[in-house]
């Protein structure tokens, strides 16, 4: 009832007869499919428009008169019509794809209103055409690759998708798929991403002034839709590449009413090579992945559309060491399901009632010597959310809603068992429950033809509840009481309220100024000790043991474009504070134990701030964008270092990115892309002594080891063959890391000498994961 009473409160009178609302739908003229991110707008009043949403709809007011309506989309001919607005009207358009086919950079800005009208700070569209384009290790078009060369945003390591915005860390990211969380968004130990680029409609990041409708994380929000599949044309896509194939299938199940789209992908290196080497030592190639996406879409009425979307993918593998004494095998993936429901009560108002399912597993069994040991960890979450649009006027846009989340999470469980004295079993690690309930209410308003005002509130509980076991212990952690919490029964609860607040102010009709302040809370933590988001890590969620991540971030921008929004930049500036953040205890060493793993973190405070640039060129042929970065981000922990203030290991002082993509000619284009970042902060020994024959280390403070900068270029060319009865077809050809450099991942300590000869000589090295040019070439295909 509170929020009811608050929306009338907001909602504000009726308008006079003379302003009515336009209203419809942009679609593929080809295949019936949405068209979301187009524009439509009057052409004799440029200021009033808006751009669509994911089914394609869009819903704006203007006075009664004549107008050319126009709509737009990258890639697809401009349509303008004629109408005379004398009443509220329903418009569809359906847009022709280009005679040509765009296969350069194209950024952004020509799928939504320049950055200078938007109110949201930090908020990027990453349109498919952009992501094919680019060059990617094994030539795999990957969407979180793209991702990394945004201003603002850190890669994890060299060929990693595993990324940090604005000093947060990699589970501070919202991976959003058809409303879905991916918790670990890689396959092959983080070197691709788990989105198939077939089955992938759009892609947003928004790094800055996160909306009221996302929440549980402090960072950013990567929402990433997927296709609806044609409504009137069978159509099928594909790819073949080094280390894996695709294959996408779309088209109506009835005709304007109902559409399918069905993707997949597989590396194939383990059934290619497996014959050959079956007989050999090393026995085969004991890895592959594979993914599948689908969705069903279905036209109810014109005001009710159904959709059901779900994706399942797995890491498979097996490794044999020490002559075969030491046998493992290991599986982890992603898999989820959305079933979404559209109605638009009329052309003002619509809401999205959805109910989604998210689950994450990874298992990890071994034999060594006979003890065999069985590791297991993962996530699972049941979601539904009501969520409202309404557009009452010009002057204003509304959105709000309540959202639930029922989370299982098993933080680490093992059995093992083989050796006398050694068995152990973790059946009191049991899995943890939680509920996370919240609800959230936004206001997008034009205060005056100059000032855009974005008004959120969030309000967000959590609370862990039972079976669970809190123990207490003694100085030699052993158990010595403990609190038994039945099925059900709440453990602990947290509650936040988390307003966001942004504005742009126009300075000119090429210029505007931009502000924002967020505050978000975040329940669900990854701790990690390596460098990236590996499949054991696990997740946890904040509990008696453990209080919720928090975070206020302050943020300030100029933007800017010129000669008709052929080119844009923008200089924001940032600070964030972070509380409640998560290490490992000094001395943690992974490995079994019948502890539960919140009582190996402690618990510290952060902070980041910087400066991001950013250049890019919208039209013509050559296209791209120039980013630059320059933050700083530490982290003060009272029982890590001392209680001193340490950079945080993605610190990474200064940050370059260059992209480019140049049409040479209707079948040509050639793109690149350049890379420069600080190296990444780590912890290293500085000192070794021998003491009765063992060998102990002295490290230095945390993090105070800086490894080598990383750099690389990258280069793509992509022939657009001739086309062959239905088929259309093109070759992708790329060079990763052209001059062949030497990347860091990781340093270790290697010694020469003898140790009792006083001629011991240690030396800091360093691996690299691809340190020489990588080509590859990737054969795309589409048939409709």
């Amino acid at each position: 009832m509170l929020l009811v009473g608050l929306l009338c409160l907001l909602v504000p009178p009726a308008v006079a007869q003379s302003i009515y609302t336009l209203s419809g739908r942009v679609l593929d003229a080809t295949t019936g499919e949405a068209l979301a991110g187009a524009t439509v707008f009057l052409k004799e009043r440029p200021g009033n428009g808006t751009i669509t949403d994911a089914s394609g709809s869009y819903s704006f007011t203007a006075p009664a008169g004549a107008y050319s309506v126009v709509s737009k989309y990258i890639g697809y001919d401009e349509k303008q019509q004629q109408l005379q607005l004398d009443r509220n009207t329903a418009l569809t358009f359906r847009l022709a794809p280009t005679a040509y086919d765009v296969q350069e950079v194209e950024v952004v800005a020509t799928r939504k209103p320049p950055i200078t009208e938007t109110p949201v700070m930090g908020q990027l569209e990453l349109p498919l055409e952009t992501i094919k384009t680019l060059p990617v290790i094994f030539g795999e078009v990957d969407i979180l690759k793209t991702v990394q060369l945004l201003p603002g945003v850190k890669s994890a390591g060299e060929g990693s998708t595993g990324f940090y915005v604005r000093g947060g860390g990699a589970d501070q990211n919202l991976v959003l798929l058809d409303k879905a969380t991916v918790y670990n968004p890689g396959h092959l130990f983080n070197f691709f991403s788990v989105f198939n680029s077939d089955a992938i409609d759009n892609t947003t990041l928004i790094k800055g002034s996160m909306p009221a409708r996302y929440g549980g994380r402090l960072s950013s929000v990567l929402d990433i839709g997927m296709k609806e599949g044609s409504l009137s044309d069978f159509k099928v896509d594909g790819g073949v590449g080094l280390i894996s194939s695709r294959l996408s299938v779309q088209g109506p199940l009835a005709e304007d009413k109902a559409a399918f789209i069905l993707s997949g992908r597989r590396t194939y290196a383990d059934a290619v090579f497996n014959p050959f080497l079956k007989d050999t030592e090393q026995g085969g190639v004991p890895y592959y992945f594979y993914d599948i996406n689908g969705k069903l879409s279905f036209v109810l009425s014109e005001r009710d559309r159904l959709y059901l979307s779900g994706y399942y993918g797995r890491d498979v593998g097996e490794l044999t060491l020490s002559d075969g004494r030491f046998q493992s095998e290991f599986f982890w993936g992603n898999a989820s399901a959305t079933a979404r429901w559209n109605h638009r009560f009329s052309d003002q108002m619509q809401v999205d009632v959805s109910g989604v399912l998210s689950d994450y597993k990874f298992e990890f069994t071994w034999d060594f010597g006979g003890f065999n040991t069985v590791v297991q960890t993962g996530v699972r979450d049941y979601s539904a959310n009501l969520d409202f649009d309404y557009k009452p006027s010009a002057l204003h846009h509304l959105q709000y809603g309540v959202q639930y989340t029922y989370h299982q999470l098993r933080p680490r469980s093992g059995v093992a068992e083989g050796v006398e004295g050694q068995d152990f079993n973790t059946d009191r690690l049991r899995t943890k429950y939680a509920h996370e309930t919240s609800f959230y209410l936004s206001d997008d308003i034009y205060v005056t033809d100059r000032l855009l005002l974005s008004l959120g509130l969030r309000n967000s509980y959590f609370n862990q509840v039972g079976p669970f076991e809190l123990y207490r212990f003694n100085e030699n952690q052993v158990v010595v009481d403990s609190t038994l919490y039945r099925s059900g029964e709440e453990v602990v609860a947290y509650s936040a309220w988390e307003p966001r607040v942004s504005l742009n102010y126009t300075l000119s009709k090429s210029s505007s100024v931009k502000a924002a302040f967020t505050k978000s809370a975040q329940y669900l933590h990854l701790v990690s000790n390596a460098y990236t988001t590996l499949p054991l890590d696990v997740w946890v969620p904040s509990s008696a043991l453990v209080e919720p991540q928090r975070a206020t971030q302050y943020a300030l921008g100029y933007f800017k474009t010129l000669k008709g929004n052929q080119y844009e930049g923008s200089v924001e500036v940032y600070y964030k504070d972070l509380e409640n953040q998560l290490e490992y205890r000094e001395g943690f060493a992974p490995g079994p134990s019948n502890r539960d793993l919140e009582y190996e973190f402690v618990s510290g405070g952060g902070e980041s701030y910087g400066v991001e640039l950013f250049l890019r060129k919208n039209y013509g042929n050559l296209q791209g964008w120039f980013g630059y970065t320059l933050s700083r981000t530490t982290r003060t922990f009272p029982d890590l270092n001392e209680g001193k203030l340490f950079p945080a290991r993605y610190d990474r002082r200064h940050d370059l990115s260059v992209v480019a993509s140049y049409k040479y000619n209707d079948r040509w284009t050639f793109g690149g892309s350049f890379v420069y970042g600080t190296g990444e902060a780590t912890t290293l020994p500085v000192r070794r002594y021998y003491i009765e024959g063992s060998v102990n280390y002295q490290y230095g403070e945390r993090n105070s080891f800086r490894m080598e900068p990383t750099h690389r270029l990258d280069l793509s060319a992509t022939l657009q063959a001739k086309k062959w009865k239905n088929i259309e077809s093109s070759w992708t050809f790329s060079i990763y890391n052209v001059y062949g450099r030497r990347n860091p991942f990781l340093y270790y300590i290697d010694n020469e000498g003898e140790p009792f000869g006083n001629n011991v000589k240690l030396q800091a090295k360093k691996t690299s994961i691809i340190p020489f040019p990588l080509p590859s070439v990737t054969w795309n295909f589409s048939w409709k």
